[in-house]
């Protein structure tokens, strides 16, 4: 089984990110899979909803409510199940059969390889997106997380690793990664791109993608035919907002 796991909490998004992802990976997958959204809106679009407990009662912030798919104990899950985590603020542009299929180990973790702004916080994964097998050693991450939510959460932010509170989740990842000897896969770089709402920014991020895969541009007036998934990853950005028009033809 293949399970892929959005958390939805009301804010920034809507209800119909949810819905969208979910749509257009039922148009660009062909393998069997459940869709499973973790969400304070019991009306989100999925194959199953999990109700997020009431921010009064839980430690547990934002988007770090993937960690918790991390637990063997969640979700449904059964031992040896394929675990997929996805951010909902993605455009599926092409079938991505080769990233839903491909297979990890109980060892191993597949992201986004980010190829893109190496700065003195880079990091060779993505958040966006995380593959695992459940019960495998990648439960170590949920069992480090719940004995200090609060910790966690506010570290990268404390340290000045991140710049915006409760930001830090894939700083988490990595570092557990790496404290825990779990190998780190990565979809091919030229699948995978990150737009933002800064014009400057995107047009830096284009010529790296031109320059390191030798192709022509990233995305004109539809994403370059290698692409197959399109991150919209920036506190400030939203799908909805971007106004580009080659978003119709994918995002619905």
């Amino acid at each position: 089984m293949i399970r892929i796991c959005t958390v939805y909490f009301e804010g920034k998004y809507t209800p119909d990110y949810v819905e969208r992802l979910y749509n257009s990976l039922k148009r660009n997958c062909t393998l069997p899979f459940e869709f499973i959204c973790y969400s304070d809106n019991p009306n989100v679009k999925a194959d199953k909803v999990i109700p997020l407990p009431n921010p009064k009662y839980t430690d547990i912030k934002k988007h770090w409510h993937k960690i918790t798919f991390f637990s063997p104990m969640f979700a449904g899950q059964e031992p040896g199940d394929d675990m997929i985590i996805m951010d909902i603020d993605q455009v599926i542009v092409g079938n991505v059969d080769h990233i839903i299929g491909r297979p990890v180990g109980e060892n191993e973790l597949l992201s986004y390889k980010k190829w893109w702004g190496f700065t003195s916080d880079w990091l060779p994964l993505n958040g966006g997106f995380y593959k695992f097998k459940s019960g495998g050693k990648c439960k170590n991450l949920w069992d480090k997380f719940r004995e200090n939510p609060e910790y966690w959460q506010l570290k990268y932010f404390k340290s000045m690793v991140v710049h915006y509170k409760y930001f830090g989740e894939q700083n988490f990842v990595y570092n557990r990664l790496k404290e825990f000897d779990i190998k780190l896969l990565t979809v091919p770089g030229q699948h995978v791109c990150k737009i933002t709402s800064d014009k400057r920014q995107n047009m830096e991020v284009s010529l790296e993608y031109m320059k390191k895969y030798n192709t022509d541009y990233m995305i004109l007036d539809k994403p370059h035919p290698n692409i197959r998934i399109v991150h919209f990853a920036n506190p400030h950005t939203t799908i909805h907002e971007s106004g580009f028009d080659w978003i119709k033809d994918y995002w619905k």
